[in-house]
């Protein structure tokens, strides 16, 4: 394969997913709320939350993925223009994948307002603008024109420059989201539903310096819940719809939770679980464990791959890891746990 060739393939893909391909996501996208809608910004228990995502994806091959993410954000409390309360935060990611470390950082502001609708009902809106960073590197590439004809020989030219590609980018990105939430009486069952539109704006980006194409919005649909079966026990089920042009991606999970402690002041429980993603076709199971502690909550992970891509991933996906905790400047008067998180 000649070097214009290869350098060609390496381009199209990065630029294909720009247009089209999934956007960094988690198999734990319950404990990643702002990834998926920013109207769920300051939807917890408390007043400041951090929560930190780690997704290691496809070790078995050389094109794995690495994932970090990390979210702040506060529930101010405050009552702007007697609409509702407003939340505030600031979120960050990174993902890397490939010999050529194409990577995908993004820096972005959150803000939300929320109404109390009814006694146990509420509205949010939420709103997210930043910058994402897109680029790769040539250092550990191989190209043709670096064979001497017996041996790989790095200090030859690639002889790439002719390509007119820029090899970062950086483009202005907006996401905007409604979420409502119902909560059942005296009890811990909850129902909530959420909807956003990532990258509203439809950026321009592109690698190529005479060309540009629009990112095409993500449409997510977020639904959660939880039926309290005993004191003890809960059932809880969550799924997420994304898409984006014509591709499609599902994630549906459903888990118990036990509550050690139930009394919200010191809860205590674990989580078991097992959640399936597919799109056309069948993708990953991922087994899930989480232990809640008070303010703090840790979620496991791991990818078990089924679709066709298990002849080189031998049906290893990805760990992944979820943190999250909680702190709160003063109790509330009549403190209430928030179902959604």
């Amino acid at each position: 394969m000649n070097r214009k060739l290869l350098s060609c393939i390496v381009i199209f893909f990065a630029c294909y997913n720009l247009g089209t391909a999934q956007d960094v996501h988690f198999s734990q996208f319950y404990n990643a709320p702002v990834n998926i809608n920013p109207a769920l910004t300051g939807a917890f228990t408390g007043d400041t939350r951090y929560t930190a995502n780690f997704r290691n994806q496809w070790k078995k091959v050389p094109v794995n993925y690495l994932t970090f993410a990390g979210t702040y954000d506060t529930r101010l409390r405050t009552n702007i223009l007697k609409f509702g309360e407003l939340s505030l935060g600031g979120h960050f990611h990174y993902d890397s994948a490939g010999d050529s470390n194409l990577y995908n950082t993004q820096l972005a502001g959150l803000a939300s307002l929320s109404k109390t609708i009814t006694a146990k009902d509420r509205l949010s809106l939420g709103l997210s603008i930043g910058v994402t960073f897109l680029g790769f590197d040539y250092t550990d590439l191989r190209f043709n024109s670096q064979f001497d004809g017996e041996i790989f020989t790095p200090d030859l030219s690639s002889g790439e420059g002719d390509l007119n590609v820029n090899e970062n980018i950086a483009y202005a990105d907006m996401n905007i989201g409604l979420n409502w939430r119902h909560d059942v009486k005296k009890s811990r069952s909850f129902f909530n539903v959420g909807i956003a539109a990532m990258h509203f704006n439809s950026p321009k980006v592109n690698f190529y310096n005479n060309n540009s194409e629009n990112l095409d919005t993500r449409i997510n649909v977020f639904v959660n819940g939880a039926i309290e079966l005993t004191r003890k026990l809960d059932l809880r089920a969550r799924t997420l719809a994304q898409r984006k042009r014509a591709e499609k991606e599902f994630l549906i999970g459903l888990a118990g939770r036990l509550f050690i402690d139930p009394d919200l002041s010191k809860e205590t429980s674990i989580e078991l679980g097992i959640n399936y993603r597919f799109f056309e076709f069948g993708d990953a199971w991922s087994p899930t464990l989480e232990l809640n502690h008070r303010s703090m909550t840790v979620g496991l992970s791991y990818d078990i791959n089924v679709s066709d891509f298990n002849v080189a991933t031998q049906n290893r996906g990805g760990f992944e890891v979820a943190l999250i905790y909680r702190t709160a400047r003063e109790p509330d008067p009549k403190p209430k746990d928030c179902k959604i998180f």
